[in-house]
């Protein structure tokens, strides 16, 4: 086997044993904040805070990946996440939980850029959306086992317990981080000359940008209010949250992502994204007019899917604006707004819950969902 597809086998299994790790925490950790007695807004509080650090983080990261190496950036990060749950088990109170968040959510924003660059750093333009498409595997994967994993052991062992099992598997993901390799960035014909950024790519970039901030805002609010929705209107244990997510993230998004890279090589990176984002506006409605939970499960596993198809042609159009030498940056760029979108939404969706009703978290997802489309028809092919 090549050299550079051992690395990649090796930084596939390390994402998915990452994917677990943090899909354990995304879902759970509102219902651990809560139990510290803490009101939903508050929960969104940390959350929100922890959103703001990882957002400021994401873009160095990229630039210090580009200056110190993606491996040296991916143990680091690794390292960080290896202490958050070992810290959070002795937290008395929510506030405490603010400090060790931030940290989760830093080491978190460390490891997302170097892993994407890494990738692009293998692959040929052509092909790229493709290859982010089989790469982001990974993320549904983790999507799938994570919430499931977590849900039991918290409901059968405690919190203890699901804080000790966490340190445990994000070992794995160390050992492994140490077997891989420097990397040497792809240059190509098609890809943009070294020096600053133009205009016009700048312009592209602020468009790109703002329909991701919206995106990413609409979900964060989703995934804050859901586990409590279903916790406090359907009455479901942690395992069945941990359930809910499995299917309507991880098995969704696992669905989407193969064909979604290959749609995007195909028809283009503008396209592909449009496709996808154009019927979740009309889904997110639906959440209002019902309250079966099954039909719930189903609503979400659409928007997953739909919103999860556009990763790897929004991955693959920022590559086609940059230069080997600014690939950090631009994924930076991305997972920033990204952040910016968790980060915002967290505190929306909690700040709702406490004030209004459900309806209305529902009514607001869909407007910033329609905002997000509305960006990306202004995006350049």
């Amino acid at each position: 086997m090549p050299a550079i597809d051992r690395n990649l086998a090796f930084l596939f299994l390390l994402n998915t044993i990452v994917a677990v790790y943090w899909n354990m925490m995304t879902t759970l950790i509102p219902l651990y904040i809560r139990s510290l007695n803490a009101s939903v807004f508050q929960v969104s509080l940390v959350l929100f805070i922890g959103g703001l650090a990882s957002t400021a983080t994401m873009l160095p990261s990229g630039i210090l990946s580009d200056r110190y190496g993606r491996k040296t950036l991916i143990i680091l990060s690794i390292l960080c996440l290896l202490l958050s749950p070992i810290l959070y088990i002795n937290a008395r109170s929510w506030q405490e939980t603010i400090a060790y968040n931030i940290l989760a959510s830093v080491a978190f924003s460390m490891f997302i850029p170097a892993r994407t660059a890494m990738i692009a750093d293998h692959v040929k333009p052509a092909s790229l959306a493709t290859a982010f498409g089989l790469m982001n595997l990974a993320w549904p994967i983790g999507g799938i086992a994570g919430p499931l994993i977590g849900g039991v052991i918290a409901d059968n062992y405690g919190w203890s317990g699901f804080f000790y099992v966490l340190p445990v598997i994000v070992a794995l993901a160390l050992v492994l981080s140490l077997f891989l390799r420097k990397t040497e960035a792809v240059e190509d014909a098609t890809m943009k000359e070294e020096g600053s950024l133009t205009r016009s790519i700048v312009l592209t970039l602020t468009v790109f940008l703002l329909l991701h901030i919206l995106g990413n805002t609409a979900r964060g609010i989703m995934g804050t209010i859901f586990p409590f929705y279903l916790t406090e209107i359907f009455h479901k244990s942690k395992t069945e949250v941990g359930v809910f997510f499995s299917a309507g993230f991880g098995l969704a998004t696992l669905i989407a992502q193969i064909p979604s890279g290959f749609l995007a090589d195909k028809v283009g990176r503008k396209k592909a994204m449009l496709y996808s984002i154009f019927p979740i506006p009309f889904f997110s409605f639906l959440f209002s007019l019902s309250d079966d939970y099954v039909i719930m499960l189903l609503i979400y596993m659409a928007i997953s899917s739909l919103w999860s198809a556009t990763w790897p042609a929004s991955s693959a159009y920022l590559i086609d604006l940059s230069s080997a030498s600014k690939k950090g940056f631009m994924m930076g760029a991305r997972l920033t707004a990204v952040r910016l979108g968790f980060t915002i939404g967290p505190f929306i969706g909690g700040f709702i819950w406490d004030t209004f009703d459900i309806a209305a978290s529902f009514y607001m997802v869909t407007a910033i969902f329609v905002g997000s489309l509305v960006f990306a028809f202004l995006l350049k092919e």
